[in-house]
């Protein structure tokens, strides 16, 4: 075809299924049926690239549907699952595509689809909407003919049911398969001695580039007949599969588990779990931008990028280039919802970090980065495949897994801001109204790392997170990594620490936030703690380190800072805080004495780099050696980072514009520490006027923590001195609090720095969670501002847009 061809024969408008709006445009006839953004903007291609291996006459489904496709049910009394594929020669102006469906219990009825012929003699596309069908479940077979055509031979797919459809994607840590996830064993024990997860079935797309627009790869051929073993994993993509070990085994573990979870939660519930069909398209190493369509950015404006930093050598990022292999085929397949878990190879483009500003990685404000990459790949793939009425819902669920600890790809600096443009700026999901955020949800990652870097498959340091794995997951015999008697020795690394192995707290996590918001269980608490506000208040007096505190000649003056959490996102739940690191205020002290001192504070000003400089120069812990509490052993592995404040503690102050120093946390809600509940509650026999608590009743404070911090430090003193004698003034040092940080660096858990290849750090590690679901508090980053300059000041937090806190 020329280009006027083209434009005269192949840009014809495909399906018009219930308006002239709902269509899609075939290019050539061989695989590639596309839907424009809309119909009176048509595509104009370059010439047809030479077309595959034609195969025999005939009329076939899209390669997307195979025996035991799950069809998606209706979400609504007019909802519509999609079927689709392409005729191969023969075709004639007047050819006329038939589907019927057969149910058993349920009347049999054909629908006649809409036909796209490419020249007559040669081939057409086709697609028809089956009847809405919201029950789920069924054993359906459907059969497509032709009638005038030169096949007319039908061709039929069979044990077909109706659930709900997950497609999943990203790069390699959604596509990690089961074999390198902790607790794989258990779930190979479900599927093949107890019968479960017998409601989910799963399809994997093989990796394809198609870089060039306009042949997006919308119909796949049928895919080759399953070679070998009845029950060999489907490393052929050979369609939609019945799952058991073999097979799932080289399926994605962050799906696989999702489904899973989603399965445990209904049992929990004493609910009917749902069926699901799981679509694995996912590719290591790719960017966000390969898997967003040209021309479907927010308002036709692109991302660009925050930091101009080219791609590294060797990349395969191009705008779309993966989505026209890998997304294309499935747009008009109607979905329920679509998980993403992607980032580590756009960590890199974060620019340059300016303190105190929280737009490193983009934003949504001035399209750029990754924040507005997010936005553009949800916004753009509900726009897609809704673009037929009735079939995928236009605010479908989209799930999003933030990056784990370890996985930045030697960009740790940028980890924190980066983990806030993957929720588009807004901090938490899903976004407000009218943000195109909203019907979103996020798992949070960063404390769920690998929890060991294992160095060694045999031998010594092969057993480093044996105890953390023999907690969690059985001996599964001839499996990888296990002995023929079933002794667990490991489950692989894949690529060190890039790809953490608990990816069953990932699908836990995406599952509960799923039940909360795709299938509006408004009761099930979908995230951890989120800072609502924060207050700062003078407090005591603390002794300085190594000075007993006789008749207070020397003494710091501290202020409390108060964190409140959002009651009405916590629910039924409440905060739960775990001790840190004991002495912690001690530690941190000792490293603030060490590390400033007056000569930086005053010769630097609010240069941070400065103050480090100056700091790192003067005393050698503050590279990272171990800094010792006050009256406590030195704990193993604890060190606190002065250049990159990765502490001891996840809650850290900012003091002066400049310095982000750890904060030891405890617990606003009384005593009881980190339990925020009524227990033992009983009538006072003494006062029987005055009512008993009620047991599991939240007590005051379930909701917040607490935190103590030094402002006033007497450095520098050659003589005991306090900061309130006269003469003593010219010594003290002020600091005044700016910022409060939580979860702020790349692995905020296991005091920052523990030696991995010693001592695991196990998943949820960080201090701050919801009681029941133990969920992570999410991260924030928030300015101080303090109402005046005086030692008696008041503070409260403030958020950088789009984020909202008070």
């Amino acid at each position: 075809f020329s280009v006027s061809n083209m434009a005269a024969v192949a840009l014809l408008l495909l399906l018009a299924v219930s308006s002239s709006a709902d269509n899609f445009v075939n290019h050539d006839g061989i695989y590639r049926p596309l839907i424009p953004e809309s119909a009176d903007e048509p595509w104009i291609y370059p010439k047809a690239p030479p077309p595959p291996p034609t195969p025999p006459t005939g009329t076939y489904f899209s390669g997307v549907f195979t025996n035991y496709t799950v069809l998606q049910r209706a979400r609504t009394t007019s909802s519509q699952a999609a079927v689709f594929g392409v005729v191969f020669g023969g075709v004639s102006a007047d050819t006329i595509v038939t589907v019927m469906v057969q149910e058993a219990g349920v009347s049999n009825y054909t629908v006649t689809a809409n036909v796209q012929v490419s020249k007559v003699g040669d081939n057409a596309t086709w697609k028809a909407l089956l009847k809405p069908h919201p029950d789920q479940g069924g054993d359906i077979t459907i059969t497509v003919s032709c009638a005038k055509c030169s096949n007319t031979t039908a061709n039929t797919i069979q044990h077909l049911t109706y659930g709900d459809v997950w497609i999943c994607s990203g790069q390699s840590n959604m596509d990690l398969p089961m074999q390198h996830a902790f607790t794989q064993n258990r779930s190979y024990m479900a599927l093949d001695q107890l019968n479960m997860y017998n409601n989910i079935r799963i399809y994997k797309r093989g990796e394809h580039l198609e870089t060039r627009d306009g042949y997006e790869e919308w119909i796949l051929p049928p895919p080759p007949p399953p070679s070998g073993p009845k029950n060999m994993a489907p490393t052929s993509y050979f369609g939609w599969q019945l799952p058991n070990s073999t097979k799932v085994m080289s399926f994605s573990a962050a799906c696989w588990f999702f489904a899973q979870e989603l399965t445990d939660i209904a049992a929990e519930r004493n609910e009917t779990a749902p069926i699901i069909g799981l679509i694995h398209s996912a590719w290591g190493g790719t960017q966000i931008e390969c898997w967003i369509k040209n021309g479907s950015y927010p308002n036709n404006k692109d991302c660009f990028n925050a930091s101009a930093l080219p791609y590294p050598e060797k990349s395969i990022a191009r705008q779309g280039n993966i989505f026209n292999g890998m997304t294309a085929p499935f747009v008009n397949f109607t979905i329920f919802g679509a998980l993403w878990y992607q980032g580590e190879n756009n960590v890199f483009e974060c620019r340059k970090e300016i303190d105190g500003e929280l737009d490193q990685c983009g934003s949504i404000l001035n399209n750029s980065g990754y924040a507005c990459q997010t936005l553009a790949l949800v916004t753009g793939w509900r726009k897609l495949w809704s673009s037929v009425k009735d079939t995928t819902d236009p605010m479908f669920p989209f799930g999003i897994v933030s990056l784990a600890a370890g996985t930045s790809e030697g960009n740790s600096q940028a980890m924190a801001n980066f983990r806030l443009a993957q929720t588009a700026g807004y901090g938490i999901l899903p976004g407000p109204p009218g943000s195109g955020m909203e019907n979103t949800f996020i798992a949070q990652g960063y404390d769920a790392g690998d929890p060991g870097n294992r160095l060694e498959s045999w031998g010594p340091q092969s057993y480093v997170d044996y105890p953390y794995q023999a907690l969690f997951d059985g001996p599964y015999p001839g499996r990888v990594g296990y002995s023929a008697g079933g002794i667990q020795h490991y489950t692989r690394q894949f690529m060190g620490t890039l790809h953490p192995r608990a990816k069953q707290t990932i699908g836990r996590r995406l599952a509960i936030a799923a039940k909360a918001i795709a299938y509006n269980a408004s009761d099930v608490v979908y995230t951890g703690p989120v800072m609502k506000n924060c207050t700062i208040w003078p407090q005591n007096i603390q002794c300085a380190p190594g000075n007993p505190c006789q008749h207070m000649k020397t003494s710091i003056i501290q202020r409390q800072i108060t964190v409140n959490f959002d009651e009405d996102l916590l629910g039924d739940d409440a905060v739960r805080v775990w001790p840190t690191t004991p002495d912690t205020e001690g530690l941190a002290m000792t490293t603030m004495y060490d590390c400033i001192n007056g000569t930086c504070l005053e010769s630097c000003g609010d240069d941070r780099d400065c103050v480090y400089d100056c700091a790192i120069l003067k005393v050698a812990r503050c590279q990272g050696f171990p800094a010792t509490p006050i009256n406590s052993p030195p704990p193993s592995g604890l060190h606190f980072k002065f250049k990159t404040a990765a502490s001891i503690s996840p809650l850290e102050v900012q003091f002066n514009n400049t310095l982000w120093m750890p904060a030891p946390i405890s617990y606003r809600a009384g005593p009881g520490g980190e339990f925020p509940f009524h227990k033992n509650c009983h009538a006072d026999p003494h006062h029987p006027d005055n009512k008993p608590c009620a047991n599991w009743s939240k007590i005051d404070g379930w909701s917040s923590l607490e935190a103590m911090v030094p402002v006033a430090l007497p450095i520098g003193c050659n003589d005991p001195c306090r900061y309130d004698i006269p003469g003593c003034q010219n010594c003290t040092h002020f600091l005044t609090i700016t910022g409060v940080r939580y979860a702020w660096t790349e692995s905020p858990c296991c005091g920052g720095n523990p030696d991995t290849n010693v001592l695991p750090c196990p998943v949820g590690s960080c201090p701050v969670s919801t009681y029941n679901s133990t969920l992570p508090a999410v991260p924030f980053s928030a300015k101080v501002i303090m109402s005046n300059s005086t030692i008696n000041s008041i503070g409260h937090c403030q958020c950088t847009p789009p984020q909202k806190c008070g």
